[in-house]
């Protein structure tokens, strides 16, 4: 499907060598991104790291630090493997369903360089996204094939992740552990997430409902960047995601049966994700439910979102910390 106003992909062989640069440019380019990437990554991580030492009492945690037993310290690896090996066959299973091939290995290899990329180049993903198309693309997967793939995974992932984030804020409402304020503020976002998976539900399955949707984003996209003024830099790039998007939507929707296994992956993978933190939490002794830690983790990954702090950079630490202390979770 072609949307009115949107920006075909075709380019001509002027345009291409005016606007892009040499191999030699790219190489530096990408080389100061790590570094500015890396230096960023770290000091914000210091900085919080500290305040965190600080805020548990530097005793107290070196008497925690001293009664850990090392072995239990093998859990939050094994689930942290067992989340990279679940992304990677939801991958596979999705590269399948797009009429490619590519070795089981060779995915659990993308899949760990592309999310490192994401951790360490703090650019809301994007550093990984392309880095699992160039990958791909190596491995014998068209350049829009590598494209759909990832993006149809990557719309998967964000849509099981909005479950564990409902399920988190609803049970912060109905514990009532906070005030009136906070309370509407979190049932209104549960409304909008709700609102926003029906409406996805809805893209994936009516076309006439996808195409309406995807048209009405494409005049407000187009709007919004004519009246800031960004319309030339950015007007292209929101026109091309919201073809990925449409894309992404036709070929899940073409493809519902082959589609299953990957979503049992990735709902998998969150699991394991979260279960990285449960572990942990486990292997230092503290008595906490996997529930309360999916309630934590939940209300973190949105305060890294809505933070607009690089990659979340610390965020998520400090925001995790904060509800499991609330909790009753010893800070140290």
């Amino acid at each position: 499907m072609r949307l009115p106003g949107v920006v075909g992909e075709e380019r001509t062989d002027a345009d291409h060598s005016s606007e892009s640069p040499g191999p030699g440019d790219g190489r530096s380019s990408l080389r100061r991104r790590i570094r500015r990437g890396a230096v960023v990554t770290g000091v914000g991580l210091v900085v919080v790291y500290a305040y965190m030492v600080v805020t548990a009492g530097g005793r107290s945690l070196i008497e925690t630090i001293a009664e850990l037993d090392p072995i239990l310290l093998i859990l939050p690896l094994i689930a942290t493997a067992l989340s990279y090996v679940t992304m990677s066959l939801s991958y596979e299973g999705i590269t399948r369903a797009a009429g490619c091939r590519v070795a089981q290995f060779d995915m659990l290899r993308i899949t760990f360089v592309a999310n490192t990329a994401n951790y360490v180049i703090p650019t809301g993903g994007l550093s990984g996204f392309a880095l699992r198309i160039l990958m791909l693309n190596k491995k014998g997967v068209s350049a829009g094939r590598a494209v759909l793939i990832s993006f149809t995974q990557t719309l998967l992932t964000n849509l099981t992740l909005m479950v564990f984030i409902l399920y988190g804020l609803v049970y912060l409402v109905f514990s009532r552990r906070l005030d009136a304020v906070t309370m509407g503020l979190i049932a209104t976002v549960i409304v909008v997430l709700a609102l926003f998976l029906v409406a996805c539900l809805l893209m994936v399955y009516n076309e006439r409902i996808r195409r309406r949707l995807l048209v009405r984003m494409n005049e407000w996209a187009d709007r919004i960047l004519e009246r800031s003024g960004y319309t030339d830099r950015f007007g292209r790039r929101a026109h091309r995601f919201l073809l990925h998007i449409d894309e992404g939507l036709t070929f899940f929707a073409s493809e519902p049966r082959a589609m299953a296994m990957p979503l049992f992956w990735i709902f998998l993978d969150w699991i394991f994700t979260i279960g990285v933190l449960y572990a942990a939490l486990y292997s230092v002794g503290s008595d906490v439910g996997y529930g309360q830690v999916v309630v934590a983790f939940s209300v973190g990954i949105v305060f890294a979102v809505i933070s607009f702090v690089p990659g979340g950079v610390g965020v998520l630490e400090v925001a995790l910390d904060g509800m499991l202390a609330s909790g009753g979770v010893p800070r140290e």
